[in-house]
Parts: C-alpha cells; structure tokens; sequence
C-alpha cells in the first residue's frame, strides 16, 4: 500500500496527526503560530525521508542489476 501515491498520501497525514498530537501532548505546540511551524517542518521532515528511502531503493536496484564481474581463469589451448 505505501508504494502508491495513495499509500503515501495516507501515510503523510499519519505522520502530520501523529507528530501533531506528540507535540501538543509534550507542551511544545502551545500557540497557533508554534502549530504552523510544526507542521511545515514534520511535512519537510516526511519528504525528505521519502526521498532519502526512494532513492536508497533506486541506488540498491542498481547495484543489484549489475552482476559482479567474474574472472575465469582458464588456460588457453595452444
């Protein structure tokens, strides 16, 4: 499910709530100014990672596809 645009949309506003509902229960969203701060950052904060995970994934499929070369030794025939 989160490998879809849907998946990531859903799991985005989990992330938003849940950072949202952590800070206000630590005291540290006290006014609407703090909220708007909050917010903006948590929504750089999920971007960021998604892009860091999808391009960890890119860099691992990569390095998958291309197989290790292989030396074979072998003595010619004359």
């Amino acid at each position: 499910m989160g490998n879809g645009i849907l998946g990531k949309f859903i799991y985005f506003w989990i992330f938003l709530i849940g950072g949202l509902c952590a800070a206000k229960l630590f005291g540290i969203a006290d006014t609407p100014g703090n909220m708007v701060v909050l917010s903006v950052s948590l929504a750089f904060i999920y971007v960021g990672w998604t892009f860091l995970r999808a391009k960890s994934k890119k860099n691992m499929a990569e390095k998958d596809a291309v197989p290790a070369p292989r030396n074979n030794h072998k003595k010619k025939k004359k």
